[in-house]
């Protein structure tokens, strides 16, 4: 929130991030892909900010956007997809949700 208690200072929509962890914190830069597509090859994200926090705060992050995610994927009947593509970039497979 800014100092007057209205809508939070920083707004964006991100669809990337990078994550550093080290003995101290956590820090996530979010980033937004360009709306006209870069050179073929080359993927440049624009920089939105960076949010630190410490290691307890960015795990129990981590526990309640999932159970959040689970709790709406349920509800809702409605799986959220992650395209092959997406998981095989990332070292992830569609049980890596199950297993956590």
């Amino acid at each position: 929130m800014n100092a007057q208690g209205g809508d939070p200072d920083f707004d964006e929509y991100a669809d990337s991030f990078q994550m550093s962890v080290n003995a101290y914190g956590v820090s996530l830069l979010f980033q937004r892909s360009p709306g006209v597509p870069s050179n073929p090859g080359q993927v440049i994200h624009e920089p939105l900010g960076v949010v630190r926090m410490s290691l307890e705060h960015a795990k129990v992050m981590s526990m309640i956007m999932r159970r959040q995610l689970k709790k709406f994927e349920n509800e809702s009947g409605f799986k959220v997809a992650i395209r092959r593509e997406v998981l095989n970039n990332l070292q992830l497979s569609e049980e890596d949700w199950d297993k956590i």
